[in-house]
């Protein structure tokens, strides 16, 4: 009996995400430069011509894997807009945003690790600028409604903040202080 349409979109979702983790786990053990799509495949538990089906090379694979974390920001900027009082949507953000980074731990810790890797860099530049620039675009939307002085200067301040946050508390999950942090991040936000 042939498989369903759905049984086969949920398949090659389910192959792609195992590709794509499979890559980000390869990327941050033997760095971007190091990893091969072979060692993805095998890591995988796919061929490597099975990659090529879902993503055009290692640089696709890359871009994924950035556009993954994009989305975990956009899913964190989505909640905050659900925020009906303007002024309460920074804090919204910020709670948003933490609750998204425990959830995602894992991918979060070796996704600082690989964006880092000198590498890296140049194939992201460009989406990186334009992430940032989406970022500090909204936060300073959000200060500016919440009657924050200077928004886009505390824009800057507050996408720091949660970034070095996040990574701090993706280095030591378990010794991290990550809801003192968040109190006192959001007693001067929220």
């Amino acid at each position: 009996m042939p498989r369903s349409p759905s049984l086969n979109r949920r398949m090659r979702e389910e192959s792609r995400s195992r590709i794509l983790r499979a890559a980000l786990e390869v990327f941050a053990e033997q760095g971007y430069g190091g990893a091969s799509l072979r060692m993805i495949a095998g890591r995988a538990g796919v061929s490597p011509g099975l990659i090529y089906a879902y993503f055009a090379g290692k640089p696709a694979l890359l871009e994924a894997i950035f556009a993954q974390s994009m989305a975990d920001v956009r899913a964190s900027f989505a909640a905050a807009d659900r925020e009906p009082d303007r002024r309460r949507r920074v804090e919204r953000l910020v709670r948003s945003s933490f609750e998204i980074l425990r959830g995602n731990l894992e991918f979060w810790r070796l996704a600082y690790g690989v964006r880092m890797q000198s590498s890296v860099l140049p194939g992201i530049e460009a989406a990186s600028a334009a992430w940032r620039r989406e970022i500090l675009h909204v936060l300073t939307r959000y200060l500016r409604g919440a009657g924050v002085a200077k928004p886009a200067v505390e824009a800057r301040v507050l996408f720091g903040l949660i970034d070095g946050v996040a990574q701090h508390y993706v280095l030591e999950p378990k010794a991290y202080p990550l809801n003192a942090v968040l109190e006192r991040m959001l007693s001067r936000y929220g």
